[in-house]
């Protein structure tokens, strides 16, 4: 499942602790265009050779392959040319190639408007790619007019309050983000959850993930509280359902832990979370790993180092024994704990003003209790802005540090960027 708000943004009060918004879409992930059951055409043959060269993720070849099937057709009202078009542009942005991308979808629309009517169900799929372009050129207003109209088009076939609109609803609020409105994202978030609960019911536990994602949504923008509350509401839903020590609690109650641990104002999921672990010692899972790895966190925050270091052994040795990967693989890097990204002016100011986004990276080492030293800029765009900010609030930072088979180690030269809005002058 996504939950792919793949890239973060940091905006102001409801601030995004993530890159900015993009749609990436993986090459390999892109859907097979031919029935390998019926006979097959000449056009058949290059479908499936495009497809073989997409499965094994060579795509200036796909392109090549893709332009000669486009350029064969000769009967441009086949729908198969249309997933031809559609196809081609998915590998155009794939390879940044963003206006024969825009090209080739705005075809493959007037194709389909021709075929089935300007309202057909079919113009859903070519506007959400098209629309996914305008993200990845940061064409945010146009992208909300697309994603929008494809939306539209959606519910007059399926309902308003269909949960197959989800995807759309993801583009959009992520459209709403780039342009720095944390609030129409936030409703478009609650729709999300919305038509859930009416197709499924408040009490399901197929709600469950569309909660996480709200709550995920939260904790990215620093609504923590928020967020917070959507891990208790999934606890209601399991708790009602199982039994004390069914191990689907210990996800939630690991989220729940992790939110109170930025909050700062209570420890209940916490010790909850302690004690579960204690009661299911033999339970040997990838979460109890994740899950003695956060109460090291919480001990490091602390500055109970000896505690940390005893949690982060019991991490290692836990995810060891699951057999379901390498801890030296899934520990090796540092992991921020409790980093609130700087405010700027921008992110301060309510008042409608031009800005856009710049970027800092900053390097640092980091010593084996999680304390990054030695903060330096490596490049910022533009400078003399927020160079200060980032750096006093790398230093204040609590780390998780690399774990050696176990071991906490300092870590030199960690490499750290971030994006931030600021305000422009515009003639």
């Amino acid at each position: 499942m996504l939950l792919a708000l793949a890239a973060l943004v940091a905006t102001g009060a409801a601030a995004q602790d993530r890159e900015l918004p993009q749609a990436p879409r993986a090459a390999a992930d892109l859907p097979a265009l031919t029935d390998p059951a019926a006979p097959r055409t000449e056009l058949d043959t290059l479908r499936a050779a495009r497809d073989t060269l997409l499965a094994a993720s060579d795509l200036q070849a796909a392109l090549l392959s893709a332009e000669n099937i486009v350029a064969a057709v000769t009967d441009e009202t086949d729908p198969a040319y249309r997933s031809d078009l559609m196809q081609l542009g998915r590998i155009q942005a794939e390879l940044d190639m963003f206006a024969d991308a825009e090209v080739n979808y705005l075809r493959a629309i007037d194709l389909s408007e021709d075929a089935d009517g300007t309202l057909a169900l079919t113009l859903v799929e070519p506007y959400q790619a098209l629309g996914r372009v305008y993200l990845d050129e940061r064409r945010f207003g146009e992208a909300i007019t697309v994603f929008e109209h494809a939306r539209d088009l959606n519910q007059r076939h399926l309902g308003l309050f269909n949960v197959e609109q989800t995807p759309l609803i993801d583009d959009v609020t992520l459209a709403y983000l780039g342009l720095g409105d944390t609030l129409a994202a936030r409703e478009l978030q609650l729709d999300r959850l919305d038509n859930a609960v009416r197709r499924f019911g408040a009490d399901d536990p197929q709600v469950i993930p569309y909660h996480n994602h709200l709550a995920e949504y939260y904790a990215s923008s620093r609504m923590r509280t928020s967020a917070r509350e959507q891990y208790e509401r999934i606890l209601e839903i399991q708790e009602s359902r199982a039994a004390p020590d069914d191990p689907v609690l210990l996800a939630t109650l690991r989220r729940l832990a992790g939110i109170e641990l930025l909050l700062g104002d209570d420890d209940d999921a916490k010790t909850r979370l302690d004690e579960f672990l204690q009661a299911n010692a033999d339970a040997v899972t990838v979460e109890r790993s994740l899950s003695l790895a956060l109460l090291g966190d919480w001990a490091l925050v602390d500055e109970d180092f000896v505690l940390a270091a005893d949690y982060y052994q019991q991490a290692y040795a836990a995810m060891e024994a699951t057999g379901e990967g390498d801890p030296d693989q899934v520990f090796a890097n540092p992991r921020m704990i409790d980093f609130f990204p700087p405010l700027t002016r921008v992110d301060l100011n309510r008042r409608s003003r031009p800005w856009t986004w710049g970027s800092i990276e900053l390097a640092f080492d980091l010593s084996a209790e999680g304390r990054a030293w030695d903060v330096r800029v490596v490049a910022v765009e533009p400078a003399g802005i927020v160079e200060s900010a980032y750096h006093r609030r790398l230093r204040e930072t609590h780390f998780r540090p690399r774990l050696v088979e176990g071991v906490p180690m300092a870590v030199n030269d960690v490499r750290f960027t971030h994006f931030f809005r600021y305000y422009v002058d515009v003639d």
